[in-house]
């Protein structure tokens, strides 16, 4: 098999680099995208990767005329990793409403511009992968992240639509969900102007010190995600071999299934929320059950 092309936005740290870095290895190729020329690692110019120059809170037409370069690059693009992205820490009344579209700019409307710039090479050819970074946070919000939350659950609700609208072009849509790994995105997070104390919403139960908090809490009980066993596992869903492969009796990763969780933490929260939804829908059943228009009011309705 001819090796893949990767498109893996937000290269330059974390977990773009750490992925880039293992696709490269396995003799796939790999264009980065980065912020600037001036950011683009060494070992990814070392290895082979080629650089493509990205603003996500670039207008549209600069993002989808970056991900017309990246298919010059080697003429196609097999997978798209929608990586880049970054966190607003605040309590939501104290939110700055204009760091709130920032985040979506850079989290979701960019994602789904290059995304956009991408799709018809993906139609013309039949095949394809598009992996959309999302969070633990998409799924189990929680408190003084709302606009982090709120990012990540958009892009998630995109990537689902996405994924029903792609499959009869065998384009694939994976919701790629993190729990915390060992990056630098508490400590980056920490050091933007975004990152604000608040005055008013001061109990840890609501958010306060949480970017402190986190980190110290998964260190001490010993839990922190590897980002390159991570790379190695998403390496494995898109080529489908190793733990992906043997997954479903053999039978690999099955099309229905598009989140991909990463990290016990991940897996256990999602669990979690899934009973606590489950738990309040059968509970509520009196009353969702109790809605519909009455049988003899239906055929003088108009919807």
């Amino acid at each position: 098999m001819s090796p893949k092309v990767w498109l893996i936005t937000g290269a330059s740290s974390g977990i773009g680099l750490a992925l880039a870095q293992h696709v490269l290895s396995q003799g796939d190729k790999v264009i980065a995208t980065v912020r600037s020329l001036s950011k683009f690692p060494a070992s990814l110019k070392d290895a082979g990767a080629q650089p493509v120059v990205l603003h996500l809170n670039a207008p549209d037409a600069e993002i989808r005329k970056a991900g017309e370069e990246a298919l010059r690059v080697y003429g196609h693009i097999d997978v798209l990793v929608n990586n880049a992205g970054y966190g607003v820490i605040s309590p939501v009344e104290e939110l700055d409403l204009d760091e709130v579209r920032a985040q979506f700019q850079t989290n979701v409307f960019g994602a789904i511009a290059l995304t956009q710039a991408l799709l018809p090479s993906f139609r013309e050819r039949k095949s394809g992968y598009i992996l959309n970074m999302s969070s633990i946070a998409a799924v189990y919000s929680f408190p003084s992240w709302g606009a982090y939350n709120a990012s990540k659950a958009a892009l998630d609700s995109f990537s689902e639509a996405l994924s029903q609208e792609v499959a009869p072009y065998n384009i694939r849509v994976l919701i790629i969900a993190p729990g915390v790994f060992a990056t630098n995105f508490f400590q980056a997070t920490s050091s933007l102007d975004t990152a604000k104390r608040s005055t008013v919403y001061t109990d840890p139960s609501q958010g306060y010190g949480s970017l402190e908090a986190v980190p110290r809490v998964h260190l001490e009980s010993g839990q922190i995600g590897d980002t390159a066993k991570l790379s190695e596992r998403l390496f494995e869903v898109v080529h489908d071999t190793g733990l992906a492969k043997e997954l479903a009796g053999g039978q690999g990763v099955k099309k229905e299934w598009i989140r991909v969780p990463l990290g016990p933490d991940c897996g256990e929260l999602m669990l979690q929320k899934i009973a606590a939804m489950t738990e309040n829908v059968k509970a509520l059943e009196p009353i969702w059950r109790s809605t519909d228009v009455e049988p003899e009011r239906l055929k003088s309705l108009s919807i």
